[in-house]
């Protein structure tokens, strides 16, 4: 009787411990405008230590970058906030926008990297390639 009893608790136990372990998650927007550009922001936090640079931007602020060459056999996609990009994405140094700043990209913090997909900027993490913030349209 207690093997049938003690599973049982034990399970309860766990499953009360994931609920307490699971990320939270809040949603904000902010539209900002000037007399030439309106660029709309949605944040995400979540507490996962990269809350301040979860965030959804759209802006009307547009460079030229040249034409996206994607890598073979890849065909674009438009990234979310938490989907993961495929690896032939990260290792092909070409998209990677070493020089985010030329755009008014945020300095990414370690182990995280921007990317060009198309004409879209993501803030990726290295190693898993999820996508961390989005700047929709950066490029012409």
């Amino acid at each position: 009787m207690y093997k049938l009893i003690l599973p049982a608790a034990a399970a309860f136990a766990l499953s009360l411990g994931a609920a307490a372990a699971q990320t939270e998650t809040q949603q904000t927007t902010t539209v900002q405008s000037s007399p030439d550009t309106q660029t709309t922001t949605t944040t995400t936090e979540r507490n996962d230590g990269y809350g301040t640079y979860r965030k959804t931007i759209t802006s009307t602020k547009r460079y030229d970058a040249g034409t996206f060459v994607a890598p073979s056999g890849y065909t674009y996609t438009r990234y979310s906030i938490g989907e993961r990009v495929p690896h032939v994405l990260i290792t092909t140094p070409k998209l990677v926008l070493g020089d985010y700043s030329t755009y008014r990209l945020d300095s990414p913090p370690e182990g995280l990297e921007w990317i060009r997909v198309g004409n879209d900027a993501l803030l990726v993490s290295s190693s898993t390639g999820e996508v961390i913030q989005t700047d929709y349209d950066l490029f012409e």
